[in-house]
C-alpha cells in the first residue's frame, strides 16, 4: 500500500514541513503527497487560469481538487502513480508546447529551485507559478539569485505547507 498524507505515520510532520526521517526512510524519488485541504486554500487566496499544469502530480491529491473547483488539468508526473497520464514526463527536461495556463505543484524538494526555475520558463508573461514548499525554502543562500532575479511575493499562504506564488513578468 503507498503511503501518502493520511497513511504516513510522519504525515504531521510532513504537513508543517519539518521532517524526522532519515536518508534511509525517505521516499522513492522524494515523493511525499500534499493533503487535498492544500489546494483548497491556495484557490480561496489566488485566482488561477482556467488550465492549470500541475507537473509533479503524483496520485492526483491536488489535481483532483483543481478539476473539482473546474479547472482543465494537465496531470503529469517523472514517475505515473495511478493519476494523470500514464506517460512518464520529466518536468525539468520536457515541456509542453505552447502551454497557455498556470502551474501549480508540490515539487520534489531536492529540486524545488530548479522546479520553480523551469516553471517560470514554461508559462508565459501575466501567467502564474504556485509551488507547495518547506518554509526553509526561502531561507537557502542557494537560492539568492533566484530570489534577486524573482522576488518571492510578500503573500504566502497557509498552515499546511507554505505556498508560494510567482507571476512571470517578463
Amino acid at each position: 500500500m503507498p503511503k501518502d498524507w493520511s497513511g504516513n505515520q510522519n504525515s504531521i510532520y510532513k504537513t508543517l514541513g519539518a521532517s524526522n526521517h532519515t536518508e534511509g526512510e525517505r521516499q522513492s524519488d522524494d515523493y511525499y503527497a500534499t493533503e487535498p485541504k492544500a489546494a483548497e486554500l491556495l484557490l480561496e487566496q489566488e485566482d488561477f487560469h482556467h488550465t492549470i499544469w500541475e507537473c509533479a502530480c503524483g496520485e492526483g491529491h491536488l489535481a483532483k481538487v483543481f478539476e473539482a473547483h473546474g479547472h482543465e488539468v494537465i496531470a503529469t508526473d517523472l514517475i505515473y502513480r495511478g493519476y494523470g497520464d500514464p506517460e512518464p514526463l520529466d518536468f525539468l527536461k520536457d515541456t509542453l508546447d505552447d502551454f497557455e495556463g498556470d502551474i501549480i505543484t508540490n515539487p520534489p524538494y531536492k529540486y524545488a529551485q530548479e522546479f520553480v526555475q523551469k516553471a517560470l520558463e514554461s508559462v508565459k508573461v501575466g501567467r502564474k507559478v504556485a509551488m507547495f514548499l518547506k518554509l526553509q525554502f526561502l531561507e537557502g543562500k542557494a537560492r539568492k539569485e533566484l530570489f534577486q532575479k524573482t522576488p518571492p511575493p510578500n503573500r504566502l499562504c497557509f498552515k499546511f505547507k507554505t505556498a508560494v506564488c510567482y507571476e512571470r513578468r517578463i
